[in-house]
């Protein structure tokens, strides 16, 4: 199985090369005659896979029915491989680029696919990752941005037919996959319908998550799931019962079905006032509102909402879309449950805890409306005599508003960011580190991870042995993790401004405040994204999926857990301060 895997592997990253290639601008006849060379040894290389599979195994007619699926792809690959190589044997034949496109992807998909399921099943090292929820996670998210990166790169994404480079690809897709809306190009006018719709697709599953996608098709098929699948699931949906998991996998789909769908109504009526009642109008509206919810900050208008400023049907309604989903499931659900309690309010004995708004919802709504009121405060303050001075008072506060609502997570923006003051550059740095709540389709560090720190320091301050958030205690535990993630996040943020520093010729500030936006996948930017580096655009990759993942998640997929041996060691003394 070894040798398998080996060829397997093998195969996948010639594809990924031959991909590379066949993009490539690189002059010269060698580029045609290497892809064509590596384009016969995949095709020798699946076939040698695919024979040395059957003679393996011991009941060949049951091997054949079982992998009847895979040798069918095979054989797919097989065909068509031949039709678009035809010509370099018949010279007369002429086969379209729409067969060699087909090709193309049906081998990626095949070659991805085929390496994920042999890992699973035989790779001792990839098992970990069906059994620890956090590497799980992150490897789904490698390989949606993978696989979103290599059809990016196809020729029918883009109005030129060239596809995006590997790089602007990749950008592209963990920009999307990751819901953050930093982008290249300009997303209206570089891609095709398909090429958007492919970036719908993967903000769609940036903004639910991969597993929690496939889980509900499972369900939705009436298949049971295994313990270790039940243990992931939990560890997405933050639930401990696990016997409601279905139920609240069920809720957070249909509730996001519903959300976006209204959202998409209530933009079809604002963008038809101007775009007219259309096919366009209506895809441009599903567009807008599922790149809402999931704060993904993505655009069909090349000015982002700018020309929407005096629109409050069209900001407005971003701006809800925004708040939902960056206030997390678990305080939407929570809100629903208690009005639906009060809805139908039994007598005291009769009511649930259902029917209470939890310590978590609580401090959510609680800082996000802080945040929200000292965001417009602060933005109205600094931007009315600026970039906002040929605003009308009333369109001047609708702004105001609307960026305080999108600095910390979505990335919209319907004021100009070229003449900014200074001031509010660093208060939107300070705001998109922060993000959204945990939970949420937002990134940044959470507003319960400052809440919590805010709580430590307080009880610090008053002289107490344990945080409280209101009349509630906070565990040690989650008070250490909170600064976990503040230390990570810094790490990080100024880690990469370094990075931008020594390769990128902008100035400091907005250097860092491109870092920011992409570890808290908040999608703004001053004007900075369109001319990196590849150095440039690599730790922006990097920082953008740190920021969706979360340090948590990260750093457990990384650690390994080991028995815990408890060690006493003697006190030691030493000077703070």
């Amino acid at each position: 199985m070894k040798l398998l895997q080996a060829l397997i592997i093998l195969t996948l990253l010639l594809s990924i090369v031959s991909l590379f290639l066949e993009q490539s601008d690189m002059p010269g006849p060698l580029v045609p005659v290497v892809s064509n060379l590596i384009d016969y040894a995949i095709l020798l290389l699946v076939v040698v896979e695919t024979a040395a599979g059957i003679l393996a195994a011991p009941y060949k007619r049951l091997y054949l029915k079982e992998h009847l699926l895979s040798l069918a792809f095979v054989a797919a690959f097989i065909i068509l491989f031949v039709l678009v190589r035809l010509p370099a044997f018949f010279p007369n034949a002429h086969v379209g680029g729409s067969i060699s496109l087909l090709m193309i992807l049906l081998r990626n998909t095949f070659l991805v696919l085929k390496i994920f399921g042999r890992f699973q099943k035989f790779s001792k090292y990839v098992e970990n990752f069906t059994i620890h929820p956090a590497q799980t996670i992150l490897l789904s998210f490698l390989i949606v941005i993978l696989i979103g990166a290599l059809v990016l790169m196809m020729g029918f994404t883009t109005r030129d037919g060239r596809g995006l480079s590997f790089i602007d690809g990749l950008f592209t897709a963990t920009s999307a996959v990751c819901v953050t809306g930093l982008i290249v190009v300009d997303t209206a006018a570089h891609f095709t319908v398909w090429g958007q719709l492919v970036i719908l697709f993967l903000i769609q599953i940036g903004g639910l998550g991969i597993m929690m996608l496939s889980f509900f098709a499972v369900f939705a098929v009436r298949r049971t799931i295994s313990l270790s699948e039940k243990m992931l699931l939990s560890y997405m949906l933050s639930e401990d019962d696990m016997s409601s998991l279905v139920k609240s996998l069920r809720n957070i789909i249909v509730l996001t079905v519903i959300i976006e769908t209204v959202g998409a109504i209530l933009l079809f009526v604002g963008f038809s006032l101007r775009q007219g009642m259309s096919g366009q109008t209506v895809f441009l509206s599903v567009f807008h509102s599922i790149s809402a919810f999931c704060n993904a900050g993505f655009s069909l208008f090349s000015d982002s909402l700018e020309s929407y400023r005096n629109d409050p049907l069209v900001l407005l309604t971003v701006a809800g879309l925004i708040i939902l989903g960056g206030l997390s499931f678990v305080v939407i659900l929570n809100l629903l449950a208690v009005a639906r309690r009060r809805l139908h309010r039994p007598d005291k004995k009769g009511v649930k805890k259902s029917g209470v708004l939890s310590l978590n919802s609580r401090v959510v709504l609680k800082y996000t409306l802080v945040l929200l009121v000292a965001g417009i405060i602060f933005v109205y303050a600094t931007e009315h005599g600026r970039s906002m001075r040929e605003l009308g008072l009333g369109e001047q506060y609708l702004s105001a508003f609307f960026q305080s609502v999108t600095l910390r997570t979505a990335g919209f923006n319907s004021i100009p960011f070229d003449s900014l003051a200074r001031g509010t550059y660093l208060f939107m740095i300070v705001f998109m580190f922060i993000g959204a709540a945990s939970g949420g389709t937002a990134g940044g560090i959470k507003i319960n991870t400052v809440a919590t720190i805010g709580a430590s320091v307080r009880a610090f301050l008053r002289g107490d042995k344990q945080a409280h958030l209101g009349r509630h205690s906070v565990p040690g535990e989650r008070v250490n993790r909170s600064y976990l993630i503040l230390l990570f996040g810094i790490c990080s943020v100024l880690a990469g401004t370094l990075v931008l520093t020594l390769t990128e010729t902008g100035s400091f500030l907005p250097l860092l405040f491109e870092a920011t936006s992409a570890f808290g996948t908040v999608g703004l930017s001053a004007g900075v994204t369109a001319g990196l580096s590849p150095i440039g655009k690599t730790t922006i990759i990097l920082l953008m999926f740190m920021g969706r993942l979360g340090p948590l998640t990260i750093l457990s997929a990384a650690g390994r857990k080991k028995p815990k041996v408890n060690i006493e060691y003697p006190m030691g003394d030493i000077s703070i301060g």
